[in-house]
């Protein structure tokens, strides 16, 4: 029988981050496997950590705090004006101006909304993606309520950038080419791929087997 120390904890669940194909979870592996091609190999395949962009997570949610401090009680007053209720020490307004500022808020209610929440989502999208290298592309594997992918040929790729953390994950910059914006300027096209267990590992298969990498 096992045994358990007096101070033996459940630790809470945290993705395996070594970048290697058979640590992912089973449906996942069953998903990337279904998009490879004939005799294609993956060389490298890992879950992202969203922990990588907590500070970007926490900027949104701070946000749509502060914007719902303001939306949320607007959007009340006006809803129960339209609803015929009367607010304590506020003078009533018409019904057409009440109808027409509860329309008016919805939008403003809904983008609050929806940065309590995009962290959240976020962080559940993370758990069911995969970024995975093959010797013939890089892709991007999301499986929700629906399968979403994003893939670029090896031969596409121009640049690779890396930004390292303590721990040996980082975030991969992939380039595959330009466009122009609505300005006509040029910009990159890139894959992301913040969070990833062994992130140089990753950024030198990728300058193994693309054929030109800066």
């Amino acid at each position: 029988m096992p045994h358990w120390s007096k101070n033996s904890r459940p630790q809470p669940y945290i993705p395996a981050m070594t970048g290697d194909f058979s640590k992912l979870p089973r449906d996942l592996r069953n998903v990337l496997t279904s998009e490879l091609a004939p005799g294609e190999r993956v060389l490298y395949a890992a879950q992202p950590d969203w922990r990588a962009q907590w500070a970007q997570h926490l900027l949104v949610f701070t946000f749509g705090l502060g914007w719902m401090s303001i939306c949320g009680p607007m959007a009340i007053f006006v809803w129960a004006e339209t609803l015929g209720l009367r607010v304590p020490s506020v003078g009533a307004m018409g019904k057409g101006l009440a109808i027409f500022f509860s329309l008016l808020i919805i939008p403003f209610v809904v983008i609050g909304l929806a940065c309590l929440v995009e962290p959240f989502s976020s962080a559940r999208q993370s758990r069911r993606r995969v970024h995975a290298i093959t010797d013939q592309r890089v892709m991007t594997i999301t499986h929700v309520t629906s399968k979403t992918l994003e893939s670029c040929k090896l031969d596409a790729i121009n640049f690779v950038k890396r930004r390292d953390r303590k721990d040996g994950s980082g975030t991969l910059s992939i380039g595959y080419g330009v466009e122009k914006d609505s300005d006509g300027d040029a910009r990159p096209l890139t894959m992301d791929w913040p969070g990833i267990p062994n992130a140089k590992r990753a950024e030198q298969i990728i300058r193994e087997q693309a054929k030109w990498v800066r």
